[in-house]
Parts: structure tokens; sequence; C-alpha cells
């Protein structure tokens, strides 16, 4: 069976696994304990994790291979931190914790179907600098980078990036 990219509810066993899975990401991705901590904590410890679990506007989307999962990202249509945007109804992919470049390509691949059946106009995300694998998965799947500054997207520990894609 192929790789398909679903919904996830939100469940102490789920949670555990994300958590740690998140921890194994960031600190793959950066040599600083220190933000492996921070990033690990502030985006998927499980206080995070349920506290996300009764707001409608953010969706946890993960890579199955089979019934293992994988990789995963927060799909995000709040209007807070989709504002600002110049778009009519923008929808953000955040926190990206991803293990390979096929794993990306699901998660773009069924957020873009995603955003296509609910009618937004534009899909963004922001990527860590250091984050080159998604980078470049984000760039053949034609994002474009774009500047954006946000006081709530502000994040002086690691250098990121924006990019969005028009769906159409």
């Amino acid at each position: 069976m192929s790789k398909t990219a679903r919904f996830v509810v939100i469940i102490n066993d789920n949670v555990t696994w994300m958590e740690n899975e998140a921890h194994q990401f960031y600190e793959r991705l950066f040599n600083q304990k220190e933000a492996v901590d921070k990033y690990a904590e502030e985006k998927f410890s499980q206080k995070e994790l349920f506290r996300i679990q009764n707001d409608f506007s953010i969706e946890i989307l993960m890579v199955y291979d089979n019934e293992n999962p994988q990789s995963f990202l927060k799909l995000d249509s709040s209007r807070l931190s989709n504002e600002n945007l110049g778009a009519q109804k923008a929808i953000a992919l955040k926190d990206i914790i991803h293990f390979n470049a096929d794993d990306i390509n699901v998660l773009l691949k069924r957020a873009e179907e995603i955003a296509f059946q609910r009618k937004h106009d534009i899909i963004w995300t922001k990527v860590f600098e250091c984050d080159q694998e998604l980078i470049q998965a984000l760039q053949t799947s034609e994002y474009e980078r774009f500047e954006f500054e946000c006081e709530t997207e502000k994040d002086d520990f690691q250098p990121q990036l924006y990019f969005k894609k028009t769906i159409k």
C-alpha cells in the first residue's frame, strides 16, 4: 500500500508519539539543545497538542505508510494567523515535522487538495532556513518565496523563510 495523508484525532497515544517525533526532528535540524527544547516544547508538547484539540481551526495532518504514522503538520485555517496575506481565504501549513522527501510531497499534495476543497485561494508556510529538504520540496511543488512581516509570526531564534502557492 502507498503512503496516504489523513487527519489525526488527538489522543494520548498520538500525542506521546508526536511529541517524541518532533523532538527527534528538531534534534536533527538544529545543533543547539536550547533550540530543540524550545521548539519541541512550544509546538508539540502534550500540553500544546491537547490545547489545540478543541481549536477547530487547527488540524493535524499525518502521513501513514500502511498503518504506520510518519511525518505530520498542523493545518491552520484561523483568521488571525492568516491575515495580512492579501488573500481572500488563506490556509497555513505550520510546524512541518518530516523525515524524508516522499512524506513531504504526500503532505503537500493532500494539504493542497484540502485547500482547494475548502475554497482557499492561498496556501502558505514558514520554514526554517536550515531545512533545505523542505525548501527544495516546496520549490519543486511551485511554492514561491515571499516576504511577510507579522508581529505574531516573528521568531528571532532561528531564521525562517515564507513560501506560498496560489490555489486554482
